[in-house]
């Protein structure tokens, strides 16, 4: 295979870190991609194809961050991985939910890891905490989405995906980016957000308006996730971290009316003690 052919099949430079480019190796064509970098970036990654997929694993994609001039990093893609829905076992009932266009939201996601280093290197962070680095990441998910004129229909779906993800498995703290997602969709329209040329001036405006959770607090969140949403019999405890329950029913809320529809939604949030929000929605 050329390298221009190379190049158009699998659009191998994505959107630009600042002045540095993005390479997409796919997984199927991993062993060409990996021909076509420099010996310096090359010397950066894996020693081997093998040990690169297996750095992968069952993930539809992830990035390797690069210390170069010219490449910001690489994102790994394996795309018959990549989710098309998720469900999840409310009250008895089995509800799924579509995951649209996850190519670009993937790869979106991916691109904003590297945007969180840049955001260090412009003096816009000190350090990034591991937590901060998803956050971020899905933060230039919603501002590029809005850029590309897709509105905020992609950003809503990754803010229900995380929330999916907790309630399948409380161990997916880590990327509970919702904490903050929420309140940028709470500042921004898709207007305001495309009106940003650039991640950084987007994020240098908004941090002022956000609060990140302590870890503490975001393992109380999981454990209350892990009470409310567990399968498993256990003894009902209706006022277990009651002081958590005000802010996890307003981030759940749009997540339960896409799956349940509004009504149902109500009846399983009262079911759960969970404070109603539903009027202003």
């Amino acid at each position: 295979m050329s390298w221009t052919a190379f190049a158009l099949t699998t659009s191998l430079l994505l959107a630009p870190v600042d002045t540095k480019q993005v390479v997409l190796c796919e997984a199927s064509l991993l062993k060409s991609c990996l021909k076509n970098l420099s010996v310096d970036v090359r010397g950066q990654l894996p020693a081997s194809v093998n040990d690169i997929k297996q750095l992968l694993g069952q993930r539809g994609a992830m990035v390797l961050p690069l210390d170069d001039k010219r490449v910001a990093g690489v994102v790994l893609l394996a795309r018959d991985q990549l989710p098309q829905s998720l469900s999840i076992e409310l009250s008895g009932s089995l509800h799924s939910f579509t995951l649209s266009e996850q190519l670009a939201v993937t790869l979106w996601h991916e691109v904003g890891h590297l945007e969180a280093i840049n955001l260090v290197a412009l003096g816009v962070f000190d350090t990034l905490s591991s937590y901060r680095h998803e956050w971020v990441a899905d933060c230039y998910l919603i501002w590029r989405s809005a850029k590309e004129g897709k509105g905020l229909d992609l950003a809503w779906q990754q803010y229900h995906r995380r929330n999916l993800n907790m309630m399948q498995n409380a161990d997916n703290i880590s990327h509970w980016t919702v904490p903050v997602m929420a309140q940028v969709l709470q500042h921004y329209d898709a207007e305001q957000l495309a009106s940003f040329h650039r991640f950084s001036d987007f994020m240098q405006d908004a941090l002022p308006r956000l609060f990140e959770e302590e870890q503490d607090t975001l393992d109380e969140f999981a454990s209350l996730f892990h009470r409310t949403f567990n399968t498993q019999a256990m003894q009902l405890l209706p006022d277990y971290m009651f002081w958590r329950k005000p802010v996890l029913a307003q981030l759940l809320e749009p997540t339960l009316v896409s799956l349940l529809g509004e009504s149902a939604a109500r009846d399983w949030m009262q079911k759960q003690n969970l404070p109603l929000q539903i009027s202003h929605l």
